[in-house]
């Protein structure tokens, strides 16, 4: 089995749907060998026990899959608490219903010798069971909620999911089941009639539950983890963003990236500007960004900043929200996957600024399935004097100030953004350094030119207590507690420490979704591996996931204590990187190496 699957975790409550299949077949036997009456009815009552027990475990697994990462457990049941939690009480209900029927009322089934049906394809006779009208009115109102409950629910699911592979496998999934209980239900329902099909429905339903357990095996995990929820570049976010900049210039950067990371998404782009649109269109060519094809295809339009707020001469916030929403349905009309709008304010921040801060921060932006992805812009200026005003911003939008962090790390170690970007780096530090500062200032770099931070790291490493709090950051947190991947919480998944097939996996499902987006690896660290694998086996890995991020859009940190290892093999490590940045204890300003090649 794939140990990255998607439903790994929930491996064993397949494994109990498949064994109380089994109790199908089983019951067939039991008529071959034409038992007495009481036999016979003994058997069909358990058979109808694990079809019961089949249909409450199906539903719980759905909705256990839809309410991940929440717990849902039997407490849920008896306390409810969501909407969710009651209509799965409704769903029992016919369940309970049958069970309690086949064996309060034997005389529901119809267990004489006499009773017989011909199969088929032969016309030969067999010993059957035979169900009175009340059973199997009540039986049909199980296969209702047995196939209409999951299917519903995974199908809201699958509509959250970015992953096709995963969003798949759940329609294969949720479908097939239901075809199975629809299937021998009808199989039930011939016998009464004297006509035997059961044999074949079982045989089918056997080749049926194959498919599922190729569907069970196949979607990774991994790449569902990465693409979970509103994200953009990484970032872990709401579905809208405020962006503050010191000028023109700084703003083009994450702009043409938030522009051409929602191309690759199959988004439509709304720029709207207070300024000259003319300018914003030379410097987002300079950017990469291909305006004039976007804007013949569609793809991308520029409006002015009046015309969404604008109403009769004055400010109407409610016709912006409106607006938005037209917006919406329009992109939608034209089978876009998204839509990504840019409202650069400049240096216009209306008051009062407690209504402005309402408004930005108003559900209405946001879409139920994240369609709808907002980066509000503003001048620095637009704050200035007015530090409270920008606290407000802060508690209620997420906010990324360009002005702050755009090139701490690069400027840190001398060096430029575009200098850095793209490198594999390995970041050799002394404990008793400055180290955290700049993990601190990769992460606030990284950020502030929304490039995606994935880390790989311990529970029990002083990088994990740096960042393991940072919403904004997929982190893959490296344990011998676990034998398999697993989500801990959202952004946070459990790796096992030393299967290198798994951590090289993570790695190259992290490369497939991040493809064509410029982002972060930090991995930390080397030295840790070098004492419990072996030098030989550390550079091994440490050179096939390097070949992996072979793209100038990855730039890869991996952090080593030159001072646990002897000079060759620190050395030896140093050969596999295109530059090393050297933290001494007695220096704030790192040590940086190969820098003359980077400049060549």
């Amino acid at each position: 089995m794939n140990s990255t699957s998607y439903f790994r975790p929930y491996r064993n409550y397949f494994i109990a749907i498949y064994v109380a299949f089994l109790a199908f077949p089983a019951r067939e036997l039991v008529l071959l060998t034409d038992p007495d009456k009481d036999v016979l009815l003994f058997s069909t009552q358990i058979m109808i026990l694990s079809a019961v027990l089949i249909a409450v475990l199906w539903g719980y697994l759905a909705t256990r899959l839809y309410l991940h990462p929440e717990r849902f457990s039997l407490s849920s049941i008896l306390r409810p608490s969501r909407r969710i939690h009651y209509i799965f009480i409704v769903y029992l209900i016919p369940l309970i219903t049958t069970l309690t029927v086949s064996w309060a009322l034997p005389q529901a089934f119809d267990t004489s010798p006499t009773r017989t049906a011909d199969y088929l394809l032969s016309g030969t006779p067999f010993r059957v069971v035979g169900y009175s009208p009340l059973f199997l009115a009540i039986g049909t109102s199980v296969i209702v909620a047995f196939v209409g409950y999951p299917l519903i629910v995974l199908g809201y699911l699958r509509s959250q999911l970015k992953d096709e592979e995963v969003r798949s496998a759940l329609w294969v999934i949720a479908t097939i089941f239901g075809f199975i209980s629809t299937l021998i239900l009808a199989a039930g329902a011939l016998n009464t009639l004297g006509v035997s099909l059961e044999g074949v429905a079982n045989l089918v339903s056997t080749a049926l539950l194959a498919v599922v357990v190729n569907a069970f095996r196949k979607p990774s995990f991994l790449k569902a983890f990465l693409t979970s929820g509103p994200t953009h570049l990484g970032l872990k976010l709401t579905d809208r963003i405020a962006v503050i900049y010191s000028n023109n210039r700084e703003r083009m950067a994450p702009v043409s990236r938030y522009i051409n990371e929602g191309l690759t998404q199959n988004a439509r782009i709304v720029f709207f500007f207070h300024d000259d649109e003319s300018v914003i269109r030379e410097h987002l060519t300079k950017e990469g960004v291909n305006v004039r094809h976007l804007i013949t295809k569609g793809d991308l339009r520029f409006i002015s900043l009046g015309s969404l707020y604008e109403n009769g001469g004055r400010l109407d916030e409610e016709a912006a929200l409106s607006f938005s929403q037209q917006l919406v349905s329009e992109a939608r009309a034209t089978d876009k996957n998204a839509l990504r709008l840019i409202i650069d304010f400049g240096d216009y921040a209306p008051k009062p600024w407690q209504r402005f801060a309402d408004h930005l921060a108003s559900p209405r932006w946001s879409t139920s399935d994240h369609f709808l992805d907002i980066m509000m812009m503003f001048q620095a200026g637009a704050f200035q004097g007015q530090q409270d005003a920008l606290d407000l911003l802060k508690s209620r939008v997420q906010v990324i100030d360009l002005t702050e962090g755009i090139e701490t790390f690069s400027k840190g170690v001398g060096l430029s953004h575009q200098e850095i970007a793209g490198r594999k780096i390995l970041l050799e530090y002394d404990p008793l350094s400055d180290y955290d500062r700049v993990i601190r200032s990769l992460v606030a770099e990284s950020t502030s030119n929304f490039e995606g931070i994935v880390v790989f790291t311990r529970k029990d490493s002083p990088v994990y207590t740096l960042v393991g709090e940072e919403p904004r950051l997929k982190v893959f947190i490296l344990t011998s507690k676990v034998s398999y991947p697993k989500l801990e919480a959202r952004d946070r998944f459990l790796l096992p420490a030393f299967d290198t097939s798994l951590l090289l996996d993570a790695l190259n499902k992290t490369i497939e979704t991040y493809k064509g987006a410029s982002f972060t690896v930090i991995f930390d660290n080397m030295s840790h591996y070098v004492f419990t694998m072996g030098a030989d086996k550390t550079q091994s890995f440490v050179r096939q996931s390097l070949e992996l991020m072979i793209s100038d859009k990855i730039t890869a940190v991996y952090l080593m204590n030159p001072g646990a290892h002897d000079q060759k093999t620190v050395s030896t490590f140093e050969n596999l990187f295109d530059m090393e940045i050297v933290c001494h204890p007695e220096t704030r300003i790192p040590e940086v190496r190969k820098k003359m090649a980077l400049s060549a």
